[in-house]
């Protein structure tokens, strides 16, 4: 499997433009990918708690790495003109999930993970399907693959404990929050 600075490299090398039908969806993940940058940014303002403070650090890793690959593939004049809204709410999100204690926080991942996972899924069944863009194909099988590593990390860390009405009325709204942030990032 190609590590992200090989990624870069071959879209360097080959010069691939992304097909007209993808435009749309590297939009939103690269407003994915800021907003996600930004989670753990908030959520290292909680220096107290050295688990959140691991996982924060490790993610913010994984998640610039995704940032800095969209923002190459992606033209700037092609990405969202609401970025600062986007760094805002990820700040915002991470923060808030921080400061309620690692379990929330876990869920929070878990739970922006899973969506994750299935917007990247889609796009690259899109690919598949009408054989686009083989580079661009692996670079979102690459992000995909990172983010449900992610999210098993966090479903694991948060314990086998069930989610409580509160838990799961969080989920869903970050869930609902992601999807209306997807398609705003599509055309704005």
């Amino acid at each position: 499997m190609l590590d992200q600075k090989n990624i870069i490299e071959s879209y360097r090398a080959s010069k691939v433009s992304i097909p007209d039908k993808m435009i749309r969806w590297m939009r939103s993940n690269h407003a994915g990918e800021t907003g996600a940058v930004w989670i753990y940014i908030g959520a290292r303002c909680i220096f107290w708690n050295k688990s959140i403070r691991n996982m924060a650090k490790e993610h913010f890793i994984t998640e610039k790495k995704h940032l800095i690959v969209m923002s190459y593939i992606l033209p700037s004049s092609k990405r969202s003109k609401l970025l600062i809204l986007w760094r805002i709410l990820g700040f915002s999100l991470g923060f808030i999930a921080a400061f309620f204690g690692y379990r929330f926080f876990c869920i929070t991942i878990q739970s922006v993970e899973s969506f994750v996972e299935k917007h990247y899924q889609e796009q690259i069944d899109f690919l598949y399907k009408n054989s686009l863009s083989f580079d661009l194909l692996q670079v979102l099988e690459i992000c995909c693959n990172e983010e449900i590593e992610h999210q098993l990390e966090a479903k694991k860390d948060k314990g086998s404990k069930l989610n409580n009405t509160y838990e799961n009325l969080w989920s869903c709204l970050i869930g609902k929050g992601s999807s209306l942030a997807v398609n705003i990032s599509r055309f704005i």
